[in-house]
């Protein structure tokens, strides 16, 4: 559990671009417009890189009120399902009526962009799992979950 700890654009960007040095093209035109955009019209954000990384198990990322601003999940190569959820939740993933956000990574090396310039409010923090179906919790094996990163804000 971790407080959010936000910075500048510029240097969202910069982590931002690293990340995605192994991206399709289009993640990476979808993320230089979308800084673009919030450099122009929201002056002054400051956001968080949360890690996504081998996301099986629950992993309680963020504690308290935080926005969900931007998505980029990258399936590994396995075609095995993968349910990648985003919670409302300061503990865990055992409430279903928590999951705010639900990605399906269906094949190998699916890769999934989502934005949200106004944010996806979360009250009670953010917590991210991957499940083997989209309605169950049963939590993916090593190698299927995604990697990845989440823009978040206050």
């Amino acid at each position: 559990m971790a407080a959010l700890t936000v910075e500048g654009l510029y240097l969202t960007k910069q982590r931002v671009e690293i990340a995605l040095r192994n991206a399709n093209p289009f993640a990476q035109a979808a993320f230089r417009a979308f800084i673009s955009y919030m450099a122009g019209h929201k002056p002054g954000v400051e956001l968080q890189v949360i890690v996504v990384d081998n996301t099986t198990a629950f992993v309680n990322s963020l504690d308290g009120a935080v926005q969900v601003f931007a998505v980029y999940l990258k399936k590994q190569n396995t075609a095995t399902d993968a349910y990648f959820k985003i919670f409302d939740d300061a503990t865990d993933d055992t409430t279903a009526g928590d999951v705010e956000l639900t990605f399906p990574l269906l094949e190998a090396n699916d890769e999934v962009v989502l934005f949200y310039p106004e944010g996806i409010p979360l009250a009670d923090g953010l917590v991210q799992s991957s499940h083997t179906t989209s309605t169950g919790s049963t939590d993916t094996t090593t190698g299927d979950g995604p990697n990845g990163f989440i823009l978040m804000g206050a």
